[in-house]
């Protein structure tokens, strides 16, 4: 063909492109393809097959058209990235702005398309883009310049950043959420109660597209609201498929003789919080009936220096880091599973919107996420019920499995025995009541720090011991606070993390009377608290986050230390300062009750999982959608589970 023609034949596409007869222009461009490969021929079949819905294949055409040498190059490229990323293959979107990294770096379009890919696949690498989003006249490039900061990592040039994305435009409520949270972390609550009213007045209003932005795990932070918990989030990362649980269900699988579980998370390893809780019940799994896997995202780092098990006499490990989402699925099917079990919900380095890819019979998420897990498909979440109520089913998108002493597992035998140590040894006066908070800091809310406040005024001749990083003017912050209201510097007490954890067992137990966090309590620390002797004080809460504490003290046998309120709390707590002889007595049944009550039980605590995993493999078997169902208490023991001893 004449290139006269294929000018002539280009023209008539064209024609027939803007009057709408799409089917036309492909018929001319598959013929002068087959003659002519020019980039602009790919960059209007792109255009056509948008029109006709086809963005996969139009993708690709612009792909083509972006590769081909021409004056429009870079603009075919970017539309060939914008529609990977719309259709989520963030692989090509990287592999094309890795081409021309210069320009994306440099042009906004394309670095909100490669940060927001790497951050989508849990990436490193979104900070090379974040100066130019930052800068950019447009808030959703400033918006994703602030969310490409991990806040619990950030250098001060990225808490910089944040400061400076916020003071461009303060009204922005995305990048003041985001903000919000940094402060938080910095605990500057001047700015807190400056800004945390507006947000419950748009709670209240039902305006919930800030919120529907935010990191589900910050809002669990500050917000007990459950219906406010379920929105937070929603509009960040994947979305879940249409139908996913229907078609997933409705799948061939091959049952074995034994029941596949797999456990999908980041922290197998054993100095991290939640295997604390969990080791024990991967150690007693009944081998005859079970076939365990840990789907392992662990960084490497961390399985060097913070594991000390031999991590597959726990089950096959299978290591999915640096895999895509569709690879780890794939990796996930390999195995033939039957229940896939998320450890992490929306926390840091999770791998949960695997879950949406189709991996197993039956998903079901449990103990790193104290909420409801949006946009995945997810089966059943296992719970209690003092945490999730039948009240609060609404605001779950799963289905709830009420384990039947509490949700939270823990186990006596890889904990060390506190030992007895002298007060001196962490500076603490010999004879004064203290009482304590080892939680991590950022859950020292306004709510939480008003009532310390109150029992500290009411108890004139006791201390308060904090663990408070120096970070941002955390520590700083926080001791002005205290001194605003009339609470001086030198009845604060502050300590620095242990690595040593026998060492910060015995220092948790010098203290007198642990005080719990609202609205997010201790998950983990509270269990160190009473594994170490420490008389824990919690009040009801409204949501998971802040029901846990109760969920743990139940389990011990010690509901009276639970109030039913802010009052009742700060009655209790005063009424153990005056009453010593009676918290003695507290203490003393709790060391007794470590061994007996179900909360240290592991072995206990696993034949009930296991139940309950029986009893969702046989909904699945039968074909019969999940429902809410609460898992039967064997018989209480008649003795001690175990004998260890100081």
């Amino acid at each position: 063909m004449k290139p006269l023609k294929i000018q002539r034949q280009y023209v008539a596409a064209q024609n027939h492109f803007d009057k709408k007869e799409y089917h036309d222009v492909l018929g001319i461009l598959n013929k002068l393809l087959d003659v002519h490969k020019d980039p602009r021929h790919y960059a209007l079949l792109g255009a056509t097959l948008l029109k006709l819905k086809m963005k996969t294949e139009a993708a690709q055409a612009f792909q083509i058209a972006g590769e081909m040498e021409s004056p429009h190059k870079l603009k075919y490229t970017r539309e060939a990235m914008r529609l990977h990323f719309s259709n989520n293959d963030d692989i090509n979107v990287l592999r094309l702005g890795a081409r021309i990294l210069k320009e994306a770096i440099a042009d906004p379009d394309m670095a909100v398309l490669m940060s927001g890919a790497l951050m989508r696949q849990e990436l490193e690498g979104a900070e090379a883009f974040r100066n130019t989003l930052a800068r950019s006249d447009e808030p959703t490039h400033r918006q994703l310049a602030a969310r490409s900061i991990r806040l619990q990592d950030r250098s001060d040039e990225e808490n910089k950043c944040i400061l400076e994305i916020f003071e461009k435009d303060p009204e922005d409520r995305i990048v003041r959420n985001f903000y919000l949270s940094a402060m938080r972390d910095a605990l500057d609550y001047d700015i807190i109660r400056k800004y945390e009213p507006i947000q419950f007045e748009e709670i209240a209003k039902g305006e919930f597209e800030a919120i529907a932005d935010e990191v589900s795990l910050f809002n669990l932070r500050w917000c007990d609201d459950e219906k406010t918990n379920a929105i937070a989030g929603s509009r960040m990362g994947e979305r879940k498929p249409k139908n996913a649980a229907s078609k997933r269900h409705n799948m061939p699988h091959r049952w074995g003789s034994k029941l596949r579980i797999g456990y999908l998370s980041a922290d197998l390893w054993t100095e991290h919080a939640v295997m604390k809780a969990l080791r024990g019940i991967l150690e007693s799994h009944d081998k005859s009936r079970f076939d365990v896997t840990l789907f392992c995202n662990a960084p490497a780092e961390r399985l060097r220096n913070d594991n000390n098990a031999i991590r597959e006499e726990w089950g096959r490990v299978v290591r999915i880091r640096g895999m895509t989402d569709d690879e780890a699925a794939e990796a996930i099917k390999a195995e033939n599973i039957d229940i896939l079990v998320d450890l992490q919900g929306h926390t840091a380095e999770n791998r949960v919107f695997v879950m949406n890819r189709q991996t197993a019979p039956v998903h079901a998420t449990w103990l790193g996420y104290p909420g409801t897990v949006v946009n995945v498909d997810i089966d059943y979440l296992i719970a209690d019920k003092t945490v999730v109520p039948e009240s609060s089913f609404q605001h779950y998108y799963e289905k709830v499995c009420w384990m039947p002493e509490t949700f939270f597992p823990n186990e006596a035998v890889h904990r060390p025995m506190p030992q007895p140590i002298d007060r001196a040894l962490c500076d603490m006066p010999q004879d004064a009541f203290i009482f304590s908070c080892f939680h991590s800091h950022w859950k020292f809310t306004p709510a939480t720090i008003d009532l310390w406040v109150r029992v500290l005024k009411e108890t004139p001749e006791s201390y308060l011991f904090l663990i408070c990083r120096e970070r941002f003017g955390a520590r700083k912050n926080l001791i002005k606070a205290f001194a605003e209201a009339g609470i001086p510097e030198n009845r604060l007490m502050f300590g620095d993390r242990v690595n040593n954890y026998a060492a910060y067992i015995n220092r948790i137990g010098l203290t007198d009377l642990g005080l719990d966090t609202y609205p997010y309590n201790g998950h983990t620390t509270t269990s160190e608290k009473l594994w170490a002797g420490l008389p824990m004080l919690t009040h009801k809460g409204k949501n998971f986050a802040s029901r846990v504490s109760e969920s743990l003290l139940n389990a011990l046998g010690l509901p009276e230390m639970v109030a039913d309120d802010r009052d009742d709390f700060v009655r209790r707590a005063v009424h153990y300062y005056n009453n010593r002889e009676e918290l003695a007595e507290v203490r003393k049944r709790l060391e007794a009750n470590r061994f007996t009550h179900p909360l240290f039980d592991a072995e206990r605590y696993c034949r009930h999982l296991e139940t309950a995993y029986t009893m969702m493999a046989e909904k699945a078997k039968a074909k019969i959608k999940p429902d809410h169902f609460s898992v039967p208490a064997l018989p209480p023991r008649e003795g001690p589970f175990s004998f260890r001893k100081s």
